[in-house]
């Protein structure tokens, strides 16, 4: 028997006083009460103690109370941490002493051997993450609790008290602590409850809901804001800043503060304090390698919509300081606003936030070195960061480093290693006792290209919904009231904006969307417009903008020519990204291609700005004060460094479509103008060339879709002559020609076969926005000609693979075969589905190697062995793929069943009989009708291939219940030679034999063993002729001495013949 430890024992473990209640509390991280109050006989008299134990847990929380102002942000984090791991094991105990169970505590006999093992049991208490939701975490505390409980069952079973119970006390056992992990729980939750009403941050990173009344007010939309800010305030319990802590707070402040004046004369822009909403998330904590950069990843994981609550609870739990949290999302989503907020909205005497713009500091720094030269940036003054982290005092430091996509893009410099970076930075922080939170900002695509650490928290920034635009809108028309009081305009309402809802769900585009229409209504008055149209008006209208900048008092004309050259800039920027395959492109990289390619003159006087720079760069002219730009920035070794993207991918798709639209527009125009005197010459697309001859259109099928929609409202014979253009540019661009101009734009490496492939599949996408091809049409030529013209040009489209853009080709054009021997043709349209294939018609692909003559003729023999070289020569993957399926259809067994066949069964038409064979394997998919005809046409061919497969055809007919007598006798009416498979054809037969209407498959089955001397029956012939008898069918009888072969030869493997062949014996 061990030693009895009483309760006072284990009160005195857990402190007597205050002092040692801190003491638990450092100690307790992580770990069960059980776990600390060590061997204990009378185990069960804990139970017995309940309400000494509430006075235990009720002190504990006192003395957190009491002593929460003298505590420092990271100090209260901690203890909160240690509390809960108490509260998690004290709630199970509470709830199982409850529990009435049919054993004493006296009867258990516990060793201190025994009484440790069982306190192993409530060991690791599970704690919650920002990243979880309070549902998940109660889950995840009822398996901890029955894994508790498990423990606790296991053990009492190993004890001589559980051979003393009755079944049905045992039985009560064990349904008393299945139960228990729900009550347990729901006994958490109100202890927590307890807890959270004195420390709100608890509340948060417990995910308690329904406990917090602020917590509604962050996730509401209008309110949160203020609702954080309450929040916070409530957590300020430190000491006040320093001046140089106030410092960074007031400049922090400050900015959320601050309207924009790069609006239009009469509008005011909201302050980000005023116009921030949240956003909806997604969230995951990083495990091994987790695709962060997919979208389609992330749509998969659940939707929150309590962003300020997550992110309060985030930096209030213990987890903000061993690991970073990464906020990911697109351009334009709203992270460096988001950013911005915490930096200027968390109470300086809890936090010590510093925002690191990562565009703004130099890449080639380390960490400490960006964080100092941002403090500069934002105070003035050189401060150093140990030094400013001690002094942070009660404050935990905060360091959000925003825009680590624009590191990587601006320098070109791999990063890979720049999370892991931050996670050692934040170790040494910690070893040093200097605890530091740190939040990274990121675009979601470029999330893979640095590992975060295990057990860091990612959240990506979800597309405004209705309700957020809504709000943002109601923003907006209060903040300028007063402009639309006065009139004309009238406020921009949800239903015009939520016609471009693509636009609208990204902030930053649903100002650009606002500001377009606060100009004479021009969003709302404009009605619903097409794609194109919608793009041409926003890009003109902000183009003018910049127009009206800088050439004041310039004449109409001479503004729209400045327009027109501002929009030719952004579209050479947006074919700069479309020739690399890329969404970005550096500063360097655009200003070489924009020396390479014609540049419009500006008109003559227009201003230029004055100050330390006369003249703007070639860059900065076709960029600046685009609201649908984005600029990546950092300073590398002192030079400053710049990448450029378009807010939505569309806006650049739509630039490269529009310049290509003017650029063959602008030729046809002057292929109106040819005369007798001016003809003769080449048609000019050196332009054309050098754009289109570096990148598939089909790889972008929104630039294809947008073209389309621009050439489609052109007249019919523009149309016509659109078309015509570029089909002569098709024919001439593989044929040797004099060098191309504009020969220095070069975005990429390209072979040769590749531009000529991405060439002229992108003119044959242009022709067809025109109007539908045939390649009749396309290669001036005929029927077999044209065919095989045609599958050349496809070959070498699939032979470049990237280059051509050949997947995207197949999902964007429609073929058509037409015509018959001599007038065939292929049509060639956008007018279809792509993904909907038609069923080969081989008639049309032979053409003229169909014969002359009827009966069976062998054309291409085993088609399946040429693919099976080809497909080995070639080393395509998805060549082997398929053959890889077909190898067993090569196997000898079925012989010259994969050649193409002409027969007179089939009226002269081509098959391949295997594909017959085939469509028999599986189950049946097709009507009774054509399945009859299908096992018919295998049947009349199966003598011409030596009945290799006709076994399997006939077992197929066998399992077809589908099959009426008149189907089957439709099927058998003109086979006559079964070959070696007569019993599988007796067999087939058998099964559908019918005693109502089974006469003619009976006379079929007796003509059948009629042919065949009844000695030499095979078993299932014996068979068929005991059964007709039976069935009282007609049946072909025999001699005795014939029926006592018949026995010798099958009653070893049939002895019932022995008592039925009777009925057929004369």
């Amino acid at each position: 028997m061990g030693r009895e430890v009483s309760y006072d024992d284990a009160v005195q473990l857990l402190g007597g006083d205050r002092d040692k209640w801190v003491k638990l509390l450092d100690t307790l991280l992580g770990a069960g009460l059980l776990a600390a109050v060590g061997p204990f006989r009378d185990l069960l008299g804990w139970f017995d103690a309940k309400a000494e134990l509430s006075k235990v847990v009720e002190k504990l929380v006192t003395g957190l109370i009491e002593r929460r102002s003298t505590l420092s942000r990271w100090e209260r984090t901690e203890r909160l941490r240690a509390a809960h791991a108490v509260l998690a094991v004290t709630a199970y105990f509470e709830a199982l002493a409850e529990t009435k169970l049919p054993v004493g505590h006296r009867d258990l006999e516990l060793t201190a051997a025994e009484q440790r093992s069982l306190g192993a049991a409530g060991r690791s208490v599970p704690v919650p993450g920002a990243a979880e939701s309070h549902e998940m975490f109660r889950q995840t505390l009822i398996d901890h609790y029955r894994q508790v409980g498990d423990t606790v069952g296991g053990f009492l079973q190993g004890l001589a008290v559980w051979e003393r119970l009755s079944p049905g006390e045992r039985r009560t056992v064990t349904e008393a602590l299945a139960a228990l992990p729900d009550r347990a729980a729901d006994r958490f939750d109100s202890l927590l409850g307890r807890l959270a009403s004195e420390f709100p941050e608890v509340a948060f990173w417990a995910g308690m809901r329904e406990h917090n009344a602020t917590r509604g007010a962050l996730a509401e939309a209008t309110t949160a804001l203020a609702g954080m800010r309450a929040v916070l305030d409530r957590l300020a319990e430190g000491r006040p800043p320093d001046s140089r802590r106030a410092a960074l707070s007031r400049a922090y402040a400050a900015a959320l503060r601050r309207p924009s004046d790069d609006v239009p004369t009469g509008l005011r822009m909201p302050s980000l304090a005023e116009a921030f909403l949240p956003q909806l998330y997604r969230s995951c904590v990083v495990t091994g390698s987790l695709p962060l950069s997919s979208e389609n990843w992330w749509d998969r994981q659940p939707v929150r919509d309590d962003l300020l609550s997550f992110l309060t609870g985030h930096l209030t739990s213990a987890e903000a300081v061993t690991a970073p949290l990464l906020v990911l999302g697109q351009p334009g989503s709203g992270k460096s606003v988001l950013s911005k907020l915490l930096a200027g909205q968390l109470p300086a005497s809890a936090f010590l936030p510093v925002l690191v713009p990562l565009r703004d500091v130099s890449a080639s720094a380390d960490l400490q070195e960006q964080i100092e030269q941002a403090i500069r940036a934002a105070t003035g003054e050189r401060l150093d960061w140990p030094a400013l982290s001690r002094s942070s005092g009660d404050a935990l430091p905060v360091v959000i480093l925003d825009g680590f996509d624009e590191l990587l893009q601006a320098t070109g410099v791999s990063q890979t290693d720049y999370l892991s970076r931050v996670t050692a930075f934040q170790r040494r922080e910690m070893d040093q006792d200097r605890p530091v939170a740190v939040i990274v900002t990121s675009r979601t695509s470029v999330a893979d290209r640095a590992q975060p650490s295990e057990g860091t928290v990612a959240v990506r920034l979800e597309p405004f919904d209705d309700h957020r635009i809504a709000a943002w809108l109601d923003v907006w028309n209060r903040a300028n009231a007063d402009r639309f009081a006065a009139g004309p305009e009238a406020p921009l309402d949800l239903v015009t904006v939520l016609r471009y809802r693509h636009l609208a769900e990204q902030p930053l585009l649903l100002l650009m969307l606002a500001l377009y229409d606060a100009e004479g209504n021009a969003l709302r008055d404009a009605g619903t417009l097409r794609p194109d149209e919608l793009y041409e008006r926003l890009l003109a209208r902000f183009a003018r903008r910049e127009v009206d900048k800088l050439g004041a008092g310039l004449p109409e004309r001479e503004r729209a020519q400045l327009v027109e050259l501002h929009l030719y800039r952004l579209s050479v920027v947006a074919f700069a990204m479309f020739n690399r395959g890329a969404q970005w492109v550096s500063g360097d990289d655009l200003a070489r291609d924009l020396e390479a390619l014609p540049m419009p003159a500006a008109p003559s006087g227009v201003a230029q700005p004055a100050g330390l720079r006369a003249r703007q760069s070639a860059v900065e002219q076709a960029l600046d004060s685009f609201y649908f730009v984005h600029r990546a920035g950092a300073d590398r070794d002192g030079v400053r460094l710049g990448t450029y993207e378009f807010l939505h991918a569309t806006f650049g798709e739509y630039l490269v479509a529009r310049l290509l639209h003017t650029i063959v527009t602008e030729m046809v125009n002057r292929q109106r103008t040819v005369t007798f005197l001016t003809g003769g010459k080449p048609t000019d697309d050196d332009l054309l060339h050098a754009l289109l001859s570096w990148a598939p259109l089909a790889d972008r099928r929104q630039i294809v879709a947008f073209l389309h929609g621009m050439v489609l409202v052109k007249p019919a014979e523009a149309r016509a002559e659109w078309t015509e253009l570029l089909v002569e540019l098709f024919r001439a661009a593989p044929q040797p020609r004099e060098p191309r101009g504009f020969g220095g734009y070069q975005p990429r490496a390209l072979t040769v076969p590749s531009r000529i492939a991405a060439y002229t599949a992108n003119l044959l996408l242009l022709a067809l926005c025109g109007e539908d091809l045939t390649a009749g049409r396309l290669f001036r030529t005929t029927d077999e000609a044209a065919i095989r013209e045609w599958q050349d040009m496809a070959l070498l489209w699939h032979s470049q693979g990237g280059a051509s853009g050949w997947s995207g080709l197949l999902r964007l054009v429609v073929v058509k075969r037409v015509g018959r021997t001599g007038k065939r043709d292929v049509v060639l349209t956008f007018d279809g589905d792509p993904s909907v294939i038609p069923e080969v018609d081989l008639a049309w692909a032979l053409g003229p190697d169909e014969p002359k003559h009827t009966g069976v003729s062998l054309t291409y023999g085993n088609v399946l062995r040429d693919v099976g070289r080809e497909a080995h020569f070639t080393c395509d993957a998805i060549n082997d793929v398929q053959q890889h399926a077909l190898e067993p259809l090569m196997d000898p067994a079925f012989g010259q069943a994969g050649g193409v066949i002409f027969s007179a069964a089939q009226r002269g038409r081509p098959t391949v009989l295997l594909r017959d064979i085939l469509m028999l394997v599986g189950p049946p998919s097709e009507p009774v009708a054509e399945r009859v005809r299908r096992y018919r046409h295998c049947l009349d061919e199966a003598p011409y291939f030596d009945f290799v497969y006709l076994d399997l055809v006939l077992r197929r007919i066998e399992r077809d219940r589908d099959l009426t007598t008149t189907d089957v006798m439709d099927v058998f009416v003109s086979f006559q030679d079964p070959g070696p498979c007569r019993a599988e054809l007796v067999s087939c037969l058998l099964a559908h034999l019918d005693p109502v209407d089974g006469a003619p498959l009976a006379e079929l089955l007796v003509q059948i063993l009629d042919s065949h001397a009844a000695t030499g029956w095979l078993e299932a012939e014996v068979e068929a002729a005991i059964r007709l008898a039976e069935l009282g069918l007609k049946y072909p009888d025999v001699e005795e001495y014939e029926a006592r072969l018949l026995l010798d030869k099958h009653a070893d493997r049939r002895p019932d013949f022995i008592g039925r062949i009777h009925r057929i014996v004369a």
